[in-house]
């Protein structure tokens, strides 16, 4: 396929509980490698599924022209399953095995098609993926979730399709995985739909698609292009956020002054009844919707927020508030049972209580912590650890958050025993 496309047209996908997740979108994917992003619980891993035909929308319909292959971002092998198993080859390699035995069965023949050489092209996918030890029998048992990953990888970039949907792909890839991924990437022909948090990966991409409840929106270029549209979006809201902050203070201070006048006329013995009673039902009306929202968000808030009260007596719940927003923890996430939250929430709210706690601790160790982290959450996860002041140790495959963290020095594993030496940051483009 020369042109390969996937297009939405109007779809919208509901919750079971009937909440909407996301309404009427239109785009067409084609051959330009895209990435897809947004913050944790939009949607992106049901619109991927949609996209590959594995999830029929709510309402709205989506068209392939022709077929789709969708690598989730959580491999699990079954019990008994091969590596030819996990690269989604095996019936193949099966049907390779008889033909060759002298077997002339049509289906084989189907099944094969013109891939004489798969069995090749498998040990050479898996060569380029690090794993050269491995063949087609050695039991997916025997492998750990990085090596799942990086053979259900080589099997998909094996495929025939006119596309590829990856979700979240170098979650549990160590560094040379990751620069492997990019550069095997970097040589697929057809479509290609990464949904990442990995800067370093979208930075390779021709094409950003952002997912929010507004809906999906394109920004024409890889991740750079994307930040810097989205920093200037950003200023743009702060400058209309602080011009509607002065009209409300001019607001309420003519209310103040008007209140005063009316005391003052009270204090002489004027009596405007009616003028005294709408300013009562007015004063009174803030104060209660005030309340109620306070209450509101006090209930919603309990589970992390009580914790981190706990870390942090001295901070006031204004404070409290504005600073697990800045982790994207809003009040409705932070509402559930902590059952319900997914990896990057719990994250979230485990590093509030850490990095929030008064005092804060003096040594930090930190396994991996961008892994389930939206780009939101880990911009601002990079500002705390910036201002952080005590001593950090973190463990981590994602060049582009060491980079920003001001690191000294490198702790590494060698044949050897363990070497520190000064830190020196990886370079972001290998091409």
């Amino acid at each position: 396929m020369t042109n390969p496309t996937i297009t939405l047209h109007d779809v919208s996908f509901v919750l079971p509980d009937g909440r909407p997740l996301f309404a009427d979108l239109n785009e067409t994917l084609d051959a330009t490698r895209t990435g897809l992003v947004g913050r944790n619980g939009v949607g992106k891993s049901v619109l991927a599924r949609i996209l590959a035909g594995l999830q029929p929308p709510t309402t709205g319909h989506c068209a392939r022209s022709g077929p789709v292959h969708y690598l989730a971002q959580r491999v699990t092998p079954p019990p008994g399953s091969t590596v030819a198993d996990l690269a989604g080859v095996a019936e193949s390699l099966a049907a390779l095995a008889r033909i060759e035995a002298g077997g002339a069965a049509g289906a084989d023949f189907e099944r094969v098609g013109d891939r004489w050489d798969l069995r090749e092209r498998l040990q050479a996918a898996l060569r380029r993926a690090g794993l050269p030890w491995l063949d087609p029998a050695t039991p997916a048992a025997r492998l750990s979730g990085g090596q799942a990953m990086r053979v259900a990888l080589a099997g998909a970039l094996l495929s025939e399709a006119d596309f590829l949907i990856l979700d979240e792909p170098s979650n549990h890839l160590d560094r040379p995985g990751r620069l492997a991924l990019i550069d095997q990437l970097r040589a697929w022909p057809r479509g290609l739909l990464v949904i990442s948090h990995d800067r370093r990966l979208l930075g390779d991409m021709e094409r950003i698609l952002e997912l929010s409840p507004q809906g999906l929106r394109r920004y024409g270029g890889d991740y750079r292009f994307y930040a810097e549209r989205k920093a200037e979006e950003h200023a743009q809201a702060e400058q209309t956020l602080a011009r509607r902050k002065h009209e409300r203070r001019r607001e309420e201070a003519a209310l103040r002054q008007q209140q005063e006048r009316q005391q003052r006329r009270r204090a002489r013995g004027d009596r405007h009844g009616k003028q005294a009673n709408q300013a009562r039902v007015l004063l009174d009306g803030q104060k209660e919707r005030s309340e109620h929202s306070t209450g509101k968000l006090r209930r919603q808030h309990a589970a992390t927020r009580e914790r981190l009260r706990a870390a942090n007596r001295g901070a006031a719940d204004s404070d409290l508030r504005m600073r697990l927003a800045q982790l994207g923890l809003d009040a409705d996430t932070i509402a559930a049972p902590r059952a319900a939250l997914s990896g990057g929430e719990r994250l979230k709210a485990a590093l509030a209580c850490v990095l929030y706690a008064d005092p804060p601790p003096r040594l930090l160790l930190l396994d991996e912590p961008g892994n389930h982290l939206d780009l939101p959450s880990l911009n601002a996860l990079e500002t705390l650890l910036r201002a952080y002041r005590g001593a950090l140790v973190v463990v981590s495959h994602d060049d582009a958050f060491l980079a920003r963290l001001g690191l000294t020095e490198e702790l590494t594993a060698t044949d050897e025993g363990w070497a520190l030496t000064p830190w020196h940051p990886v370079e972001r483009d290998r091409s």
